[in-house]
Formats: structure tokens, C-alpha cells, sequence
């Protein structure tokens, strides 16, 4: 008899085993950035989690102050969430998520997402996103303080991923991207192949080189029309020539011939 309550006691065991594995247990890794615009360096780094997480969330943060824009317009959050689209479009990424956040900052972002009111269960575990170069994941040493209890955070240092870099083997980076695209140039090494002319709709850039060109266009047509207008004076009565005919000939000799004495 006793035998048979031990079988069930091991089987109670083995079904709580179970369930507890079935609640949480899964690890989410959280990319935060302001991503102005994002890149193939910042793809890299989301692909390396998503084949270490069951989902990578890319959170896009919403600055305060537009000051990394191009041509002196903002990129918005909105406008850095559809350029991942176009880049994530062909990596059959199933498990990655692209979400905006209200927060000012990347850090902001991330930690609202980990603590106590965010949507992480308990047995969760979590990567925050870092670059081992520079020793970027410093900067979520303060980050054990804001996780949700029952939360696990693995160490940022652990977690952290090679950078991947330019074809030329120059670092990947947004404000050379920003360059590129500012100069009209084909910025594909930073977005893939083909997909500058995306990247640049989405941003507005041809339809305000569009609207310059057209600017521009009037202005030179009104610059030669005004031209125009200055050669073709009105002819007035003044500078009007008479017509030439035999009775004009004869007055004007008549007239310089008594001019110069020749005749009274």
C-alpha cells in the first residue's frame, strides 16, 4: 500500500515539475534604443538574441528633443519603427516584436518594461541588450533594482554581443547613416541592398527634394520672367522711331544742313 501512495506522491511531483515549467520560464530580450534611424548594425545585434531568447522586443524610445534628424527634420518614433520593419521584412525573425515606447530614453524604456508594472510573469527571464565594445553594458548596472520580483535579469556583462561592422570595417553608425542620407547618397551598406530609397520615403527626404526642385523651378522662371520684363520695355512715344519714308529723309537733311550753316 505504501508503495502505491509513493507512486503517486513521485507523479504529484512530476505534474508540478510540469506545470511549473509550463508558467514562465521563458527569456525575453529587450533591445531599447532611439534607433535615429536604425541600422544593419543595430539588426546584427537582434538577431544574435533572437537565436539565444524565445523573443527579442525592440523598443523604440521617443526623445524629448528632436536633435538627431536630417535636413532639419525630426525621425520620429514612428518613422524609426517602419524603417525595422523594412529591415526585418526578409529575416524570418518570427520571434522579434517592435514596440514604441512613451519613455525619453532607451534606459527609461527598458526599465519600465522590466518592473514591477510591466508585462513580464514571474519565472521570466530577461537580456537587456548591450554591445560589448566600450563597455556599453555598463549601463544597465543599476537595472536589478527595477525588476519585477520572481523576474530574473541575467548578468548584462554575460549577455552583452560582439557589434557587428561596415563592410569597409568601419563601426556602424547612425550619424553616418544620417550623413548619407542628408547628402543624397546611397546609404545601403547601413539599410541593405535596394532598400536606401525605402528608407528615404519613409523619412519624407524625395518628397522634399521634390518640393525644393519645385521651389527652385519657380524661382528661376520667375527670375527670368522678371528678366524678361525688364528687356521688353513698353515702347513709348519717346523712343518710338518714325517711319522711314522720303518726306522723313527730307526734313532731317533740311534739319542738319541749316544746323550747320550751310544753309539759311
Amino acid at each position: 500500500m505504501s508503495d502505491i501512495y509513493d507512486s503517486i506522491e513521485e507523479l504529484m511531483f512530476e505534474l508540478e515539475d510540469e506545470d511549473s515549467d509550463s508558467v514562465g520560464g521563458r527569456t525575453i530580450a529587450i533591445v531599447p534604443g532611439a534607433f535615429k534611424p536604425p541600422h544593419l548594425g543595430h539588426l546584427s545585434m537582434v538577431k544574435q538574441y533572437a537565436s539565444q531568447a524565445d523573443e527579442v522586443i525592440v523598443l523604440v524610445s521617443s526623445p524629448l528633443k528632436a536633435n538627431r534628424g536630417i535636413a532639419g527634420n525630426p525621425i520620429t518614433a514612428q518613422q524609426s519603427k517602419e524603417i525595422w520593419d523594412v529591415l526585418l521584412a526578409d529575416q524570418g525573425l518570427s520571434n522579434v516584436r517592435v514596440e514604441i515606447s512613451p519613455k525619453p530614453s532607451p534606459i527609461s524604456a527598458a526599465y519600465e518594461y522590466i518592473d514591477k508594472d510591466g508585462p513580464l510573469e514571474p519565472g521570466t527571464n530577461v537580456i537587456l541588450g548591450a554591445s560589448r565594445k566600450g563597455g556599453d553594458f555598463k549601463r544597465w548596472r543599476g537595472a536589478a533594482k527595477y525588476v519585477n520580483p520572481g523576474v530574473n535579469l541575467y548578468p548584462p556583462e554575460e549577455t552583452a554581443v560582439v557589434p557587428a561592422d561596415r563592410p569597409s570595417g568601419a563601426p556602424y553608425s547612425a550619424t553616418d547613416a544620417r550623413e548619407m542620407l542628408e547628402q543624397g547618397m546611397d546609404a545601403d551598406e547601413f539599410f541593405g541592398e535596394g532598400r536606401t530609397a525605402a528608407v528615404r520615403s519613409i523619412l519624407g527626404l524625395d518628397a522634399s527634394l521634390e518640393e525644393m526642385s519645385a521651389m527652385g523651378g519657380g524661382a528661376v522662371a520667375g527670375a527670368v520672367g522678371s528678366n524678361d520684363m525688364k528687356k521688353r520695355k513698353p515702347k513709348t512715344e519717346s523712343n518710338k522711331h518714325p517711319p522711314y519714308n522720303e518726306l522723313y529723309l527730307y526734313k532731317e537733311v533740311l534739319k542738319l544742313l541749316t544746323t550747320k550753316g550751310i544753309i539759311k
